[in-house]
């Protein structure tokens, strides 16, 4: 009897380490398995040495085999149910939902439109000649606009109050063709310009005095919105 004993010990002691090595258990798991392979392999060795008794009992060998079989199948058996009757493991709980993906980056602001100011050319009296003083700043407009080849200008011709509105009509169109004339020479494409006569019209200053005559005879250059 004391032999059997010992032998359950010794199974025991297996499989407590069988049980320690198994890093993936719960604590539940191996505490159940350990607890119910030492009792089945207490009870076990129990039948299977009063098996080996009942065989032959003046016979040690098989009364030894007879505990020894009874304490492996007992501590199996034992271990094995005590492990189905461990808790269960709680899943862990799901990762979380990974984060919404930031907005997308407001659309830039459309780009500010500069405003084109050209300035304009004046004329003799009863004349549509460009002035050699005027022609500067025709070719300051002529590299305003080539940096510029999107833009469309309206070029707008005008006189003074003297003389008779078909008259006028016809010069301020010749001033206005003057100066086109000369955008074009400098190389700007004609899809740019919008030329018009408005004869006796539109007047800027006085027409009681030759200072004011001279600035109403012009030619505008108008950037078109």
């Amino acid at each position: 009897m004391h032999k059997w004993k010992n032998w359950v010990g010794v199974f025991a002691t297996v499989v407590l380490l069988t049980v320690s090595s198994c890093a993936s258990w719960t604590p539940e798991q191996k505490e159940y398995t350990a607890v119910g392979a030492t009792g089945g392999a207490l009870v076990g060795g129990g039948v299977g040495c009063a098996i080996g008794l009942q065989t032959d009992e003046d016979d040690p060998k098989a009364v030894g085999l007879g505990c020894g079989i009874g304490v492996l199948t007992g501590a199996v058996v034992g271990g094995i149910a005590g492990y189905l009757l461990a808790p269960k493991p709680v899943p862990p709980p799901p990762p979380p939902p990974p984060p919404p993906p930031p907005p997308p980056p407001p659309p830039p602001p459309p780009p500010v439109r500069q405003k084109l100011v050209l300035r304009g050319v004046h004329f003799d009296f009863n004349k549509y000649d460009i002035r050699a003083g005027d022609a500067a700043v025709l070719d300051e407009a002529i590299t305003t606009l080539k940096a510029n080849p999107g833009v469309v200008i309206n070029v707008d011709g005008y006189c003074d109050a003297i003389g008779s509105v078909d008259y006028n009509q016809r010069l301020s169109e010749h001033r206005a063709n003057a100066v086109t004339n000369y955008l074009l020479n400098g190389g700007i494409n004609v899809l740019q310009l919008r030329v018009h006569g408005y004869g006796k019209t539109n007047f800027v200053a006085t027409n009681k005095t030759a200072e004011g005559r001279a600035q109403n005879r012009r030619v505008e250059l108008v950037p078109e919105p």
